[in-house]
């Protein structure tokens, strides 16, 4: 593994400048090693049965946590883990199938000191990333058991967590129960609708629902954002308007990634710029975002983690934001202790850094249909037609 020191001046000009892609290797590789984040990630993070453990949170796991992994894993081309990570999320989470059974979306150690699922239901944005994950493993590695996993989850999300709100159209609840707050009100979360995941399955799924569900959200970021500055939730009322009575307006740990999904748009994307010229998070007070941020009155508290500085980075690129862009890489650079962020790594950040910075390094794009582009696909060409053991 390169010393710290190697990696913390490594890291701040490649995520600086545009980086070259170079020439195709001959072989396809097996795993992505170079990427000491990762590496890292897994060690510390990733048990040898493939479960994602959060040790500031009493060691539980998340769907989240199996959903982000798996993707990472994916990135990194690391099939072994990869495979590691999906058979314990569908043993543990989805009662040994997850062709017809969603995850529960949080497991960890009972009151009775037993192990197993505290709670049942499910957390779509987990979902959505499992599902588009498995599609784009199947693809990238010709895996159709993959790809039949994948599209499995897909029509449970669109039978169990995509409900027509009226005078809205088609939206994924954040998941299957307990987001119906009265007859006329859902409460909904802005960072679970990635657009480039929503794009790939409307071009993917027999269901018509995904362009209305990117309407629908489109519509949500547009009135939640509405002040610059997204919320972690929101409540849509059948009447047609977004508020955040009942919800809090604060944006922090959630709406974080908001920004995050954003910057890593495609290029190209219609709703790319329509969406970030109305987040307004890039002047001097605000560059680095706090812990907390009131959204109705823009006043800040709290000192934000590490994770969040590197969540804004692909923003603040796609934004045209330099100075913020450097200030928030300087005091990321700053902070890496063996491969990790700081001497106390917290998995959220390390999986927000992971997304962030693996993007800018070029490690991985998507696609104007979202499909995923990954840096080892590109050393794979001529090998197409192989068929990979998933």
């Amino acid at each position: 593994m390169l010393e710290t020191s190697v990696i913390r001046f490594c890291l701040l000009p490649l995520l600086l400048v545009l980086f070259s892609t170079g020439s195709a290797a001959s072989a396809c590789p097996q795993s992505t090693s170079d990427w000491t984040q990762w590496q890292a990630f897994s060690r510390h993070f990733i048990q040898s049965d493939g479960r994602v453990v959060e040790r500031s949170q009493k060691s539980r796991t998340t769907s989240e946590g199996q959903a982000y992994s798996l993707f990472h894993a994916l990135v990194a081309n690391d099939r072994d883990t990869f495979r590691k990570v999906l058979e314990w999320t569908n043993n543990n989470l989805a009662v040994g199938n997850l062709e017809s059974q969603l995850p529960a979306w949080t497991w960890g150690q009972k009151e009775s000191g037993e192990w197993g699922v505290l709670d049942q239901n499910t957390a779509s944005d987990a979902d959505m990333w499992l599902a588009y994950t498995l599609i784009e493993a199947g693809r990238l590695w010709n895996s159709p058991r993959y790809r039949l996993i994948g599209e499995s989850m897909l029509r449970n999300i669109e039978a169990f967590e995509v409900e027509i709100l009226p005078n809205l159209g088609a939206m994924v609840l954040p998941g299957k129960k307990g987001f119906q707050l009265t007859e006329t009100s859902w409460r909904l979360n802005p960072s679970y609708l990635p657009i480039q995941l929503l794009r790939r399955f409307s071009s993917i799924s027999d269901n018509e629902t995904w362009d209305d569900v990117i309407d629908s959200t489109v519509k949500l970021l547009l009135a939640s954002g509405s002040s610059g500055i997204v919320p972690d939730w929101v409540v849509y009322n059948k009447s047609g308007k977004f508020s955040s009575a009942g919800a809090g307006s604060v944006g922090s740990y959630d709406a974080i990634r908001v920004y995050l999904w954003l910057g890593m748009l495609n290029q190209s994307d219609p709703l790319k710029y329509q969406l970030i010229n109305q987040l307004n998070f890039t002047d001097d007070s605000y560059g680095l975002p706090p812990e907390k941020i009131d959204t109705r009155t823009r006043i800040g508290s709290g000192r934000s983690p590490v994770g969040f500085k590197a969540a804004m980075a692909p923003f603040f690129k796609s934004k045209g934001a330099a100075k913020n862009l450097h200030r928030s890489i300087r005091i990321i650079d700053d902070q890496w202790q063996h491969g990790l962020l700081t001497d106390n790594p917290v998995y959220y950040d390390q999986s927000l850094a992971l997304f962030s910075l693996a993007w800018l390094e070029k490690r991985f794009e998507f696609d104007p249909e979202g499909k995923l582009r990954t840096r080892w696909e590109k050393s794979c060409i001529g090998t197409a037609g192989k068929s990979y053991s998933s």
